[in-house]
């Protein structure tokens, strides 16, 4: 008996450290998200990871549907993200590996240790099921209790909250800011130090207007301590009030009230803002933080880069909600034409779609889905965006943007000349794409038509169209026209070789320089009436400048030139 004892013992002893003694737990999960679902992650915390050999832990994902697992993904792959403490996060973009998370109801996940369970580490979501293969086999998943909708906001996950070293002391909460490799929200472990706040702002922060999308670029903050990362907010009001520490601000891309929020990871130096409303003058502030969830830590003295931009005016908007008119549809081959559809895979909501695939046969097309005349008459640096899914069929079906100055809105669009237009479409299986910014400045000034001509010959492809924008630049200046709210200031000397005095009537001022088109080209805060600004390194050619009284929102904005 003391003999099978001792050998029972001497077994145990040289186990693998860690299968009995491991302290590690799922995180951070993001599945499902609306329009096509962008980074899909799971994370991970393994406390002491340098005592094992990181290969052997393994994250399995389920079907709920059967019970099977369908991925199984070890962690040595995954992207190894901050250290607190002990404790190490490791996380794996399963979008970017060209993979996806099952969003069903129920799916789950697992994770395992050298193809062992982890005791509580098989979670579903959206209900319970029992695993039939892997590490999980014949266990019931425990559901999580929170989920994601098609719906819900990209950028968001679902996540641990809480303070403690081991799963068990903490909650999973609903959809929050997604923290990829670094502690979640309003999340704490044991022992740990937070780091002082950045010591330095970003630089270079500026703001290009591309349509209705706004674009933010800076350059990374340096010194001693570097920022984890940065939080920008939009509004449509000067006055943005500042974050407070220990309080993490949540992404916000619905810019609809006027006011957006985005946390960037250090290293990323721009983001665009898209979806704004049209002739709207948006500002933006860029503050770099250190730490997450409670212990956040954001630089808010000193002054803080801002930038100010205005949204190009909306010329021509076509979502299809209503039909296609004015749009208007041309069958030159084949009895198909363009027709009003619903969005696949989405109920209620409509674009325009055209296939040469009807009751099981190809049929030859050509169809064109033509736009009303849109005149970009007194406009400058006119845009044009489309978005595009499209699913099944090979490359002799083809879908190509044009546009033309010479059709006359009726009749067979060959009488007349058509330019075709680069833009990015869709690669297939209904991924919803965007055209990209495509310049059509050449038409400023003019009346066109804008066209979207379908090919099918043998294999027809399944085209759908929505969401056509076309916006513009009133001439005159590369902003909105301004409404100057107060006189008297002026700048002097003007020509010059980009240094300027201004002398304007109030204190407490933000300078802006504007563009033709409109970019935010350089921008500057002063308390004095008197400030200069040193436009030296950019291009000869007329600027406007705009002075704002960040007190009382009057402005007053000037003509100069650089020569």
């Amino acid at each position: 008996m003391k003999l099978k004892n001792l050998l029972v013992i001497a077994a145990l002893l040289v186990l693998p450290f860690g299968l009995y003694s491991q302290n590690a737990w799922i995180n951070e999960i993001h599945y499902d998200n609306a329009s096509t679902d962008a980074d899909e992650i799971v994370e991970v915390v393994i406390e002491n990871a340098s005592s094992y050999d990181i290969a052997d832990f393994s994250v399995i994902l389920y079907n709920g549907n059967g019970g099977a697992m369908y991925s199984d993904t070890t962690l040595d792959v995954f992207t190894e993200g901050a250290t607190v403490g002990n404790f190490t996060i490791y996380y794996f973009n399963y979008t970017l590996a060209g993979k996806s998370i099952q969003n069903g109801a129920p799916d789950g996940v697992a994770l395992s240790y050298q193809g062992n369970l982890i005791n509580g580490q098989f979670l579903s979501y959206e209900g319970t099921f029992d695993a039939t293969d892997g590490p999980a086999a014949g266990v019931s998943s425990v559901d999580i209790g929170v989920e994601e909708t098609g719906t819900t906001f990209a950028g968001l996950s679902l996540q641990l909250s809480g303070s403690g070293s081991q799963y068990a002391q903490f909650t999973w909460v609903d959809p929050a800011t997604a923290t990829a490799g670094q502690l979640n929200n309003n999340q704490t472990f044991g022992g740990y130090t937070p780091d002082p706040e950045p010591s330095n702002f970003p630089g270079s922060f500026a703001a290009t207007v591309n349509g209705v999308t706004i674009k933010l670029t800076w350059a990374d903050a340096t010194g001693t301590q570097l920022p984890a990362g940065y939080l920008i907010l939009a509004s449509t009001n000067a006055a943005i009030n500042a974050p407070v520490d220990g309080i993490p601000v949540a992404d916000d891309l619905d810019m609809s009230d006027g006011l957006g929020a985005k946390n960037i990871e250090y290293g990323v130096q721009q983001f665009t803002f898209e979806g704004l409303a049209s002739a709207t003058i948006y500002h933006f502030v860029i503050y770099p933080y250190t730490n997450f969830g409670q212990y956040i830590d954001y630089k808010i003295t000193g002054t803080v880069p801002a930038a100010t931009a205005t949204s190009a005016t909306l010329v021509h908007f076509q979502d299809f909600e209503n039909g296609l008119t004015p749009w208007t549809q041309y069958s030159v081959t084949g009895d198909q034409i363009w027709q009003l559809d619903s969005i696949h895979g989405i109920n209620q909501t409509m674009c325009a779609k055209m296939s040469g695939y009807y009751d099981t046969v190809n049929y030859v097309n050509e169809d064109w889905l033509i736009s009303p005349q849109i005149n970009l008459g007194n406009y400058i640096h006119g845009l044009l965006g489309f978005y595009t899914a499209m699913k099944y069929g090979s490359g002799d079906n083809t879908l190509t943007p044009m546009y033309s100055i010479n059709y006359s809105g009726t009749g067979n669009p060959n009488n007349a000349a058509w330019t075709p237009l680069t833009a990015i479409l869709s690669e297939g299986n209904w991924a919803w794409t965007y055209s990209g910014n495509i310049d059509i400045s050449v038409l400023n000034d003019q009346s066109f038509y804008i066209a979207f001509k379908y090919i099918s010959e043998t294999e027809a492809r399944t085209w759908e169209v929505d969401n056509v924008v076309v916006t513009g630049i009133p001439e005159g200046i590369g902003i909105s026209d301004p409404v100057v709210k107060e006189t008297g200031a002026s700048i002097y000397p003007n020509p010059s070789q980009g240094v300027f005095t201004i002398n304007s009537p109030f204190d407490n001022v933000t300078v802006t320089v504007y563009s033709l088109v409109g970019a935010n080209v350089y921008q500057t805060t002063s308390l004095q009436k008197s400030c200069k600004i040193d436009i030296s390194q950019l291009p000869d050619g007329i600027y406007f400048v705009k002075v704002y009284n960040t007190l009382n929102g009057n402005s007053v904005t000037k003509k100069i030139q650089k020569r």
